[in-house]
């Protein structure tokens, strides 16, 4: 892995954090009926990339992008359950077990 450093982290922090604000956009926005905050969710994937692809000058990118992604997702389905009280079935919730490990192997390749 590259020399990263906490800005690096950081940027990827904001980018999960983007990722994850913008999937809950575009879930309020009714299938982009309510077209401000649909562009609202729009707008966050770009600036979720924006930030990606400064953390990914520290990180290596598969690396970055495994955490970007599988955090994004468990986020994302914490995010459900909690503000469209969305249930995942066991199955789904071993899914995303298999996604953390998956990402903590990585980590430590």
């Amino acid at each position: 892995m590259q020399n990263a450093e906490s800005v690096h982290y950081a940027f990827m922090a904001i980018a999960i954090a983007l990722e994850v604000t913008a999937n809950i956009f575009i879930k309020y926005s009714d299938g982009f009926r309510k077209r401000l905050i649909g562009s609202l969710g729009i707008f966050c994937i770009l600036a979720s990339f924006t930030a990606l692809s400064q953390a990914v000058k520290g990180i290596d990118l598969s690396i970055a992008y495994a955490l970007w992604g599988g955090t994004g997702i468990l986020l994302t389905a914490v995010a459900g359950l909690m503000l469209f009280r969305q249930k995942l079935t066991p199955l789904g919730w071993a899914g995303i077990v298999s996604i953390v490990l998956g990402m903590s192997i990585l980590k430590l390749a």
